[in-house]
């Protein structure tokens, strides 16, 4: 289960006037083991801010974000590394290595997470079908 509770990240605006732009404002949400959910709002609204603070690619200034009731905000950088090895995400621009088939790209995680030959042979064919 992911939990993300009162999420704010805040940018410092370009320029002179010191502002302030919430790109995230405050955001709780749960989702459960097995649910599927997409992020969808106009440009400029924080649906890639809040997305990327699930893996904390981008840390919030206040809040906590809770991976199967483990709080991992405030994870060393090598404890984090082993947790972002359990979240999987799909990105608005994600990039597919194209010198492979589907199912190496689908298998690449896998081998970075060292699964043996079986557990991939056996995960992929799955993930397709999903």
């Amino acid at each position: 289960m992911l939990e993300l509770k009162n999420i704010s990240v805040h940018f410092s605006a370009r320029g002179a006037s010191g502002s302030v732009v919430r790109a995230v404002d405050d955001v709780s949400l749960s989702v459960k083991d097995g649910e599927i959910y997409g992020i969808i709002g106009l440009s400029g609204a924080g649906k890639s801010t809040l997305v990327r603070t699930v893996n904390l690619l981008t840390k919030p200034q206040s809040g906590e974000v809770l991976i199967d009731g483990r709080h991992i905000t405030g994870l060393a950088e090598r404890e984090l590394r082993t947790a972002r090895q359990k979240i999987g995400m799909v990105f608005q621009h994600f990039n597919l290595a194209h010198s492979r088939t589907i199912y190496d790209n689908i298998a690449l995680p896998l081998i970075a997470a060292g699964k043996s030959k079986e557990q991939i042979a056996a995960r992929v064919p799955e993930l397709l079908k999903l």
